[in-house]
């Protein structure tokens, strides 16, 4: 029996150049979670309805989730993610999430660890508060003594 290598994360090519539809290759199922737009600095978008609020998180506004494999994954290039909920855009980055996100796996099969973050953390200004911070401590240790 010949042993076939699935890649956990595939992007798969649309009509446009710098979009790509991001597929998760689980054991038995395939499921697609979003958009990503190489364009610029590379964004993640993807859609969330009220159901998908994670309430273990967050206090009452709860949580929402990103597949944790997908951020830690740096052969796929994106700085920003935006959670279209209702029509109402999330926006964070990468950094932000991994950096304030938790973890949680759903015991139900077909579900994969995930990263979640606060409803409430979400915000532009909040993530690129939090790369300035990284920007100036980088510069702290990289300058010679």
């Amino acid at each position: 029996m010949q042993s076939v290598n699935i890649k956990l994360i595939e992007l798969i090519p649309t009509k446009y150049p710098s979009v790509f539809q991001i597929q998760l290759n689980l054991n038995m199922q395939t499921r697609y979670i979003g958009k990503l737009d190489t364009a610029g600095d590379g964004t993640f978008i993807t859609q969330r309805k009220p159901e998908h609020i994670f309430h273990k998180y967050g206090g009452a506004q709860g949580s929402l989730g990103i597949n944790h494999s997908l951020l830690i994954d740096e052969s796929i290039p994106f700085k920003w993610i935006v959670i279209d909920i209702d029509g109402h855009k999330l926006v964070t980055s990468r950094l932000y999430m991994l950096t304030h996100g938790k973890y949680f796996k759903f015991g139900n099969q077909g579900f994969e660890l995930q990263c979640f973050l606060p409803i409430n953390e979400f915000g532009i200004s909040k993530a690129r508060e939090l790369e300035a911070r990284q920007v100036i401590q980088e510069n702290l240790f990289s300058e010679a003594v």
